[in-house]
């Protein structure tokens, strides 16, 4: 028998196809499998093995398809299974009498070999002989279950936050909604609590975004402890933490305390203990309104009051909140106008030499007084200006203003005290602000000396190599640098070394301590030891009385600033301060 060239070609195309198809079927990521006409497994891939349990090997010859179905189901519904319906009639291959339908996709419940119940979706076709008479089936299998989880996990990540694990604000905002519906029907009162960590950002500054992301899962797991089942408890944004509670008409005192208190609770955090607070907003239904926006709405005005009030304290909705909210979207635009047309003056503080009784420094503090409003506060404009990304062009005029009035000094005694000006972490973040600095200094003409840049305390654990190059070719240049508010922060010894420091401030409080505190006098005088062996001068900040000046002058600091030497003064009364007849 010979046979020809195009049929031995045929042939290699027709195994080539049969054998991609048993390949695609095997690699398939779904069950598939293939029956005779009387519904007996032919053929099953690997994936089918897996959703039901069953080896290749128990199924092939051995079972029909049906007899993994439950029994119950399948004997309701087996027609769908001996007659899948029919959308479309195609060829199984060109050429062969055999066709197929393209079944419809149906849930069904599969017994698993194990004898466990799987919810899967099956689509089957039947396979048919030009005359009709059915051939044989075969199905795609694929795991409902799976895909139900998956979706659950889907459902999961969008509606919580992925650090806690807690409710975010869209699903926090749904449950109030339920909550306010619930409570009307059964007219009772429901409580909303936020909840914002007040340093997290400085936090955040100093030690990092590990440091911060360790704090808020340990406050978060200290108030899910606190709530326990009579609060909703989830995570708007960053630090902001909500409950809410039906039920409740205010947060008594004794909840408000053990909250405060549980959030200030130290967190163990190498190389460092993590001390924070937080400030409480509380609003509630129906006193504050009656749907969702409006309570978060005004539970942010009461979280916005505590936290201006200096943190770790809470506040409950009034209607004079209002007002100052009001009153905050007018300072801000005023703010914006008094940048451009340069609204602010410099009032100056001395620091006096504690040994000869000369005025050696003088603290920079920036006033503002409105043409309309009058004077308003540094404690009311200068958060603002931070929350407004205001403070880098602030923080560049009173740069020029301090150099201008020591030129003048200069001019009028032929000396000057050395100015220091507060700087922010922003700005030493900022690569433009060395250059800032020395443009400013090259402009007056000035000695890099008579500039002193005061940076928190915080700033010292700060890893940033831009902070610690900013600062050595600050000092490189001549500019004096300074720590304010020492002794209240996360610093410790060790990190003095790592700045290029002249000097320290004591903050007020250990000032105070002196006398009222067992120990206060050790305290200061540690600091002080400490400092004078590692070449860094000492100022206390606070000094309000001749006992106070009188002992730190005993225990060796250097210098000492206050309202028992000096008020801040006018650019005019510091000349005369500084007069050879004064």
């Amino acid at each position: 028998m010979q046979i020809d060239a195009d049929t031995t070609t045929a042939w290699s195309a027709q195994q080539l196809t049969a054998t991609a198809y048993r390949l695609a079927i095997q690699s398939a990521p779904c069950g598939m499998f293939v029956c005779d006409a009387h519904g007996i497994f032919t053929m099953v891939n690997p994936a089918y093995e897996r959703i039901t349990g069953y080896s290749a090997q128990q199924l092939v010859g051995r079972r029909r398809f049906e007899d993994l179905h439950d029994p119950s189901e399948a004997a309701v519904r087996r027609i769908e299974l001996i007659n899948p319906p029919t959308r479309d009639v195609v060829a199984v291959q060109p050429g062969e009498p055999l066709t197929a339908n393209q079944g419809a996709e149906a849930d069904w419940t599969y017994i698993r070999r194990n004898g466990a119940r799987i919810t899967v979706t099956l689509s089957l076709a039947r396979l048919a002989h030009a005359d009709g008479r059915t051939a044989g089936y075969v199905g795609a299998v694929f795991d409902s279950s799976r895909r139900h989880r998956d979706g659950l996990q889907l459902w999961h990540l969008l509606h919580h936050d992925p650090l806690t694990g807690l409710p975010n604000q869209e699903l926090l905002e749904e449950r109030l909604g339920l909550a306010l519906e619930r409570a009307k029907a059964r007219n009772e009162p429901v409580l909303l609590v936020l909840v914002e960590l007040d340093n997290l950002r400085k936090l955040r500054d100093t030690l990092g975004q590990a440091a911060a992301d360790a704090a808020v899962k340990q406050v978060a797991a200290r108030l899910k402890r606190l709530c326990g089942d009579d609060h909703m408890l989830g995570l708007m944004r960053d630090s902001l933490f909500a409950m809410i509670s039906c039920g409740h008409q205010t947060l008594s005192a004794e909840r408000e305390a053990a909250l405060l208190a549980e959030v200030a609770r130290p967190i163990p955090f190498a190389p460092a203990t993590l001390h924070l607070t937080a400030s409480v907003g509380v609003s509630s239904y129906p006193t504050a309104g009656n749907d969702p926006r409006a309570l978060l709405q005004r539970a942010l005005l009461a979280l916005t009051a505590a936290s201006r009030s200096g943190g770790g304290t809470a506040r409950h909705f009034d209607f004079g909140m209002q007002t100052q909210s009001v009153r905050r979207s007018h300072l801000e635009t005023l703010l914006r106008e008094a940048v451009d047309t340069q609204q602010f003056s410099l009032a100056f503080q001395p620091q006096v030499d504690l040994h000869s009784g000369r005025i050696t420094r003088a603290e920079t503090l920036l006033r503002w007084r409105h043409p309309q409003l009058g004077a308003i506060g540094p404690d009311e404009f200068v958060p603002l200006a931070e929350d407004l990304g205001l403070m880098d062009q602030i923080g560049s005029w009173v740069l020029d203003a301090a150099c201008q009035q020591t030129v003048r000094l200069f001019s009028k005694f032929g000396r000057s005290p050395c100015m220091a000006i507060n700087v922010s972490p922003t700005q030493l973040r900022d690569r433009k602000f060395y250059d800032m600095v020395s443009a400013a200094l090259e402009r007056w003409r000035l000695p890099a000396g008579c500039i002193e840049l005061e940076i928190t305390e915080g700033l010292l654990l700060d890893h940033s190599r831009q902070v610690v190059d900013t600062l050595h070719a600050l000092r490189k240049l001549g500019v004096e640098v300074a720590i304010d508010d020492f002794g209240t922060g996360y610093a410790s010894i060790a990190y003095l070394t790592r700045f290029p420091f002249n000097r320290i401030k004591i903050d007020r409080s250990l000032v105070r301590a002196i006398s009222s505190v067992k120990n206060g006098d050790a305290i200061i005088s540690a600091i002080i030891g400490m400092a004078h062996a590692l070449g860094i001068k000492v100022t206390a900040e606070g000094v309000e009385t001749a006992a106070h000046a009188g002992r730190l002058a005993e225990l060796g600091c250097d210098e000492a600033q206050g309202f028992w030497f000096s008020r801040p003064l006018t650019a005019q009364a510091l000349e005369n301060a500084l007069s050879p007849i004064a």
